[in-house]
């Protein structure tokens, strides 16, 4: 694992951290610059890879998950209303109800997992190759194209944003969007003790980045926020596509 590092994983800015609160073992602080929250100490995918190794996750549906599939396309189609002839990529797909969403509005969908466990429940549940086990960055090398790629809270636990980010910029057919969706580090709504807030659970997630701090991320990677949709939560939910 590694500390706090010299400029922030988010936006560039030389880091100046404030001071977030602790939990298992964990430090947060925030960005003056952008607002972004990080963990200390940053965990590598090889420290991850271990954990998730040694706790075996038993993954199972969420209690209504035709329901869940319902939001998901209900979400989908305010991006993009018909989906025909259009390439979906879920790249961090869970239990692949997005994917299955984007079917219904005539994509030709799949999802990908950096997690063998949730490709494995995905392919049990629905069908073999609904969603892969394969990371973004490994997707991008091999060619993979997109018209519209959708990140659910993907950020939020990756040791590379900036490796994750320029893959989905390569991946990114002309013309086509990105939906971000991620846990908003400097949120109007952020619970004041943000440790005790249900959502932060390290080394499950480990960075919240902001809206400033994405909106310069993306801009590094050759992209621009298109929308943003008002969040009453503490998620930031953007649309971005290229410059």
């Amino acid at each position: 694992m590694t500390d706090l590092p010299q400029t922030c994983r988010i936006c560039h800015a030389p880091f100046d951290g404030m001071p977030m609160g602790s939990k298992n073992d964990f430090t947060f602080s925030a960005c003056k610059a952008c607002g972004s929250i990080l963990a200390s100490p940053w965990p590598t995918q090889e420290e991850l890879d271990a954990f998730f190794g040694e706790i075996q996750p038993e993954i199972v549906h969420v209690p209504n998950p035709e329901g869940r599939i319902w939001r998901h396309q209900k979400h989908i189609k305010r991006i993009c209303a018909d989906g025909t002839g259009k390439r979906f990529l879920d790249v961090a797909a869970r239990q692949g109800y997005a994917v299955l969403a984007a079917r219904k509005l005539g994509f030709q969908a799949k999802g990908i997992d950096s997690h063998a466990f949730f490709a494995a429940f995905a392919r049990d549940k629905y069908e073999p190759h609904l969603v892969e086990h394969e990371t973004a960055q490994a997707a991008a090398a091999r060619g993979e194209q997109a018209d519209l790629i959708y990140v659910t809270e993907g950020f939020c636990e990756q040791p590379d944003p900036e490796g994750t980010m320029a893959a989905l910029a390569k991946m990114l057919a002309p013309k086509g969007k990105i939906y971000i969706q991620e846990p908003d580090g400097n949120h109007l709504r952020l619970p004041a003790n943000f440790p005790r807030w249900d959502f932060v659970e390290p080394p499950l997630n480990f960075c919240y980045p902001s809206k400033k701090g994405m909106a310069a991320l993306l801009d590094r990677h050759g992209l621009k926020v298109e929308k943003r949709f008002l969040s009453w939560t503490p998620f930031l939910r953007l649309v971005a596509v290229r410059k």
